[in-house]
């Protein structure tokens, strides 16, 4: 069977595979990521014939790391910008990264939250930027994305999502031929709309998010059904993310993500990751979005993934994941230390739908 021409077959199937894996369009990590596109790439295999590395006559398929799901990341200054973490942990104080997380999760604790009223709204702004790429080749885009969730007081209303592809450019060093495509699986100022957030680009037979609670889609019932106590609720992270202590990392970072959680419950997610003690400080002076912060991580497979939080307030400021050792060509060919995806997230109460 030959292979089809077009790019948006594959991109149909990656975004059906992680709308399956994930609950939120702005949710995105690397390793989940990874193992989408190693599902749809079987699930393609069975139909058709694999593409040969370096075969010019066949066109390439166009890999959107940062888009299945919506997915991309924050960078520094608007720009890629290398990394100067600490890519191993090795001479990193995790003594250090605790006191850290305590420290803000005693100011996040003090903090009162502003209930959401009947008729409001939860607004959650994400911009993130990253890299984007194709399969068995190194050609990528850069892509500056943001976008917007409404959600209403009663979850069963209508919620509103939007994206807005800011920019799209050749990575350089990575460039490829003709107009580069953006990140994103949405179109600039595409938006959606249904009740309980069951946005139509879902996958068929994708569960309920009014009553389908998960760190990364926290019903009020799943807020209140997590233990208080952190070691309980570091167990809850860790089983959820499937691969020990990064893993809960991980999971942590993209329920913190969903700008959902009240203060007290974010305080209590940061006492949970103050238990592992391979979580290290990686970078003082963490930028995102503006905001400086300290970045606390830990390898995750082929990448160093991070949370950002504000010392000052312990306000959650978003997360980034950097590459770890060096890419093949097929898998982009990226260098160790490149900043591959990041986000940021903002979030208030509105009294519209729409409003910011």
């Amino acid at each position: 069977m030959s292979e089809p021409t077009k790019p948006e077959t594959l991109d149909r199937l990656l975004d059906a595979a992680l709308s399956r894996a994930g609950d939120e369009p702005v949710q995105f990590d690397v390793a989940a990521g990874k193992n989408a596109l190693a599902a749809a790439l079987k699930s393609r295999a069975e139909v058709a014939e694999p593409i040969a590395v370096g075969a010019e006559h066949r066109p390439r398929r166009r890999v959107r790391w940062l888009a299945a799901a919506a997915a991309v990341a924050v960078l520094t200054g608007g720009g890629l910008a290398a990394s100067t973490v600490d890519l191993t942990g090795v001479g990193s104080n995790s003594v250090s990264a605790a006191e850290e997380l305590i420290k803000a999760a005693d100011l996040a604790s003090r903090v009162v939250d502003r209930p959401l009223a009947p008729g409001q709204f939860r607004y959650v702004r994400s911009r993130y930027e990253g890299i984007s790429g194709e399969y068995g080749s190194t050609n990528a885009t850069y892509s500056d994305i943001v976008q917007e969730e409404w959600i209403p007081a009663d979850r069963r209303d209508e919620w509103l999502f939007r994206n807005q592809n800011v920019s799209t450019k050749w990575l350089e060093g990575h460039e490829g031929q003709g107009q580069p495509q953006s990140g994103s699986a949405f179109k600039d100022g595409q938006e959606f709309r249904a009740k309980c957030g069951n946005y139509s680009y879902y996958a068929e037979g994708q569960p309920d998010r009014c009553t389908n609670g998960k760190f990364h889609n926290p019903t009020p019932e799943f807020i209140a059904s997590l233990p208080k106590d952190p070691a309980a609720l570091l167990a809850r992270l860790k089983d959820a993310g499937q691969t020990g202590d990064a893993g809960a990392l991980v999971e942590a970072g993209g329920a913190l993500n969903s700008g959902q959680y009240p203060a007290e419950v974010r305080a209590n997610i940061f006492r949970a990751l103050a238990l592992m003690p391979g979580l290290v400080v990686t970078d003082k002076k963490a930028n995102l979005d503006g905001k400086e912060g300290v970045a606390l991580g830990m390898k995750y497979f082929d990448y160093f993934t991070e949370i950002i939080i504000d010392p000052e307030n312990g306000d959650y400021i978003g997360r980034r994941e950097t590459v770890a050792e060096d890419l093949p060509e097929e898998e982009g060919g990226l260098e160790k230390g490149t900043v591959r995806t990041s986000s940021a997230v903002t979030t208030k109460i509105v009294d519209s739908l729409g409003a910011r």
